[in-house]
């Protein structure tokens, strides 16, 4: 199946290749690769998702607008299979992808009240109640008995689902602007368009957009991304003011309860960035004046309460814990505290035990209880806890008892080779001579990939506990040095430890200790999780960390640049010796040969590049606009840049707070960074032809002077 999958995919990428390297082929192209869609094979589809978005996205594929108008109905039938695609990536390519299209085919039927019209309207209708349905949802994942961890483990799901549902909105209600498609141009008579029906539709959609705002917790993208689409709807549909600027006025972080599955740094972090956050939308709203006369003293009494709690917040290190820390509550537990499935010690209460065993609830003798009560409190305990908890709960409880049994048959083959040894022992000689006994020690037993991750979650842990106490100089060691050891290897020695010594550690460990070993998954995840470690850092102190975030991702890239130029050699020397071997009269230097077969290869950075990815989509969100120093510094110092690491500086472009600080990264980029200038300048076009007219300006300004 997977040969089969990969030969389909192998005939896509040709098609692919042909249509872009032929404009005008590239429409029936992508109308033949329509019917890939329904393909079952998840590959495909998620192939087909990520080369629509290419093409509908993308200003390379340079579409002409009435092209892509009827493309666009092609690929609606087949919006709703790609939206049920059980993968995240490729979820949210078609959620990309149904964005536009949807935003075109409502405007086709819109101006076009024909034929065709029922059928496209039906198929945008069953979009959009896919998608919405999916925002209640956790789709692409299963649903969990945890309500609060599937809340923060599907974020990324829903923030995509968030730009589709706020396009419904846009343009299934009245605007106050005519920049913008208006829903009133559609005709009172339209056979498929029922303007006070969508109205409805939109109005309840919004409510439930709202929803994350009125949560107990903080799920801090999700509420973002909603403040930040709020900014729109404000501008465009003042007629939901008396709705938004109550809930708005009643949100306060203070409110908020912390996370079972967030540390305390990690909620205030969350909490300082949405109320600047909030700062911003309302602070754009007073500017723009479209705040209704009732609410204005109110919205000012709360500008000025989120100013003076951020400016208290700069004043001092919001990592360190302080007297307030106290007064945080978390949210009820709804998960196990005690979900562990192997047992420490091999008796029944352990094995049952799903509690905190250090509670007063574990030491509670049950058996001392009537047997009509037991029976009682079984049944009432039964019928009020859900059918996908319980069966979670019975698979621990089966794991455990399935570990205790295989244990328990080792020891009893341990006991029997025991006594048959004592036997043998009996058996000495007459004369009470026996031979001298040796004890040799076992081989250590093996770890387990879950216990080789604990030991080095805590290695990282206590690496990071000893960055954060710092060091002073007394305290600090050298090492002896010795006149027999070359200077040259003491170059590269820790040789003393400093404050920094850690970070270094951590990186090589990293990049090359795990290198040392042969490559496998698991080796790749112990990585992964220094790497997180790493990551996570420096996202709580961006403004003093910003030395080992570059020090890292310059050692990642040098690291792993090295290695893979490596493997690549090796392959082209061994190529070409097999080559030699069956022709050694061939003509030609070999090791010419090789140097230009090695010149004209480009070696890749798969794992800097997701890492480096990662760190710029978690600090981007987060900036001040005073931050610029740290921000040109990242992406000066990084030492490569790829193309979706330079388009993540649009959405700082598109912050009104923090506009400046993303078109002067790009201006810096486009005059220092020759490499990555076409990447710049396409993120300049992006913004020069979308519909924010804020933007375009400053845009083909740029465009003008570098391009």
């Amino acid at each position: 199946m997977e040969d089969e999958s990969a030969k389909v995919i192998g005939t896509l990428n040709e098609a692919r290749a042909y249509g872009l390297a032929n404009r005008e082929s590239l429409p029936q192209v992508v109308k033949q690769i329509l019917n890939f869609i329904s393909n079952p094979n998840q590959s495909v589809q998620a192939w087909c998702a990520k080369f629509l978005r290419e093409v509908f996205m993308e200003p390379s594929a340079s579409i002409l607008p009435a092209v892509k108008t009827d493309l666009a109905l092609d690929a609606l039938p087949f919006m709703v299979t790609l939206a049920n695609i059980k993968d995240l990536e490729a979820f949210k390519d078609a959620i990309d992808v149904s964005v536009l299209v949807y935003k075109l085919a409502f405007r086709f039927v819109a101006e076009n009240d024909g034929v065709n019209a029922s059928s496209i309207w039906l198929h945008l209708v069953e979009l959009r109640n896919s998608m919405v349905a999916k925002f209640d949802s956790q789709f692409p994942f299963e649903l969990s008995f945890d309500l609060e961890k599937d809340s923060l483990r599907n974020v990324h799901a829903k923030v995509e689902l968030l730009k589709f549902i706020m396009t419904v909105i846009d343009y299934q209600l009245r605007s106050s602007s005519s920049k913008y498609f208006l829903i009133a141009r559609v005709s009172s008579e339209h056979s498929q368009m029922k303007i006070s029906l969508m109205e409805t539709e939109a109005a309840a959609l919004l409510d439930v957009v709202l929803k994350p705002l009125q949560n107990d917790i903080l799920v801090t993208p999700l509420v973002t991304a909603t403040l930040n689409h709020l900014s729109t709807i404000v501008r465009r549909k003042r007629q939901f003011m008396d709705r938004i600027l109550p809930l708005l006025e009643s949100f306060d972080t203070e409110t908020k309860l912390q996370s079972n599955y967030e540390s305390i740094e990690t909620f205030k972090l969350s909490k300082k960035y949405v109320d600047r956050t909030l700062r911003v939308l309302l602070n754009y709203m007073s500017k723009s004046q479209v705040i209704p006369p009732p609410f204005t003293n109110s919205i000012n009494r709360k500008i000025a309460l989120l100013t003076s709690r951020g400016d208290d917040i700069r004043k001092k290190n919001i990592l360190q814990q302080g007297p307030a820390d106290q007064k945080i509550q978390k949210r009820p537990f709804e998960g196990f505290q005690n979900g562990e499935k192997k047992l420490k010690s091999l008796d029944y209460k352990n094995l049952y035990a799903l509690t905190d065993s250090s509670s007063d609830l574990s030491s509670f003798d049950v058996s001392n209880l009537p047997q009509n009560i037991l029976v009682s409190m079984t049944l009432n305990a039964l019928n009020r806890a859900s059918s996908v908890k319980l069966s979670k709960a019975l698979d621990i409880i089966a794991t455990r008892y399935e570990g205790a049994v295989k244990d328990l048959s080792l020891v009893d083959t341990a006991k029997v080779k025991k006594f048959e040894d004592e036997e043998e022992e009996d058996g000495a000689d007459a004369n009470g001579f026996e031979d001298e006994i040796k004890y040799t020690l076992p081989p250590p037993k093996l770890l387990s990939k879950d216990e080789k991750k604990q030991q080095l979650n805590l290695i990282v842990n206590n690496f990071i506990d000893l960055a954060n106490k710092g060091g002073k100089p007394e305290d600090i060691a050298e090492a002896p040095s010795s006149s027999g050891v070359s200077s040259e290897l003491t170059k590269v020695v820790v040789n003393s430890w400093q404050p920094d010594t850690w970070s270094i550690l951590l990186t090589r460990l990293a990049t090359r200790g795990m290198r040392t070993i042969l490559e496998s998954e698991d080796t790749s995840e112990l990585s992964d999780i220094i790497r997180k470690a790493l990551l996570d850092y420096f996202l709580a102190s961006i403004h003093d960390r910003v030395d080992v975030a570059i020090e890292w991702l310059n050692e990642e890239w040098y690291s792993e640049s090295v290695t893979n130029e490596q493997k690549k050699k090796d392959e082209v020397t061994e190529k070409w010796y097999k080559k030699y071997a069956e022709d050694p009269n061939e003509d030609g230097n070999m090791e010419e040969n090789i140097r230009k077969e090695m010149d004209s290869i480009t070696v890749e950075t798969p794992t800097y590049n997701k890492w480096a990815q990662q760190l710029l989509d978690a600090l981007i969100p987060f900036l001040e606009p005073t931050d610029r120093k740290i921000f040109l510094r990242m992406m000066s110092d990084l030492p490569a840049l790829t193309k979706s690491m330079v388009l993540g500086i649009k959405s700082l472009c598109a912050d009104p707070a923090r506009s400046k600080l993303g078109f002067l990264s790009l201006q810096y980029l486009i005059m220092y960074r020759p490499p990555v200038k076409d990447y710049c300048l396409d993120v300049l076009r992006e913004m020069a032809t979308g519909d924010q007219e804020d933007l375009k300006e400053e845009a083909e300004k740029l465009l003008q002077k570098y391009q």
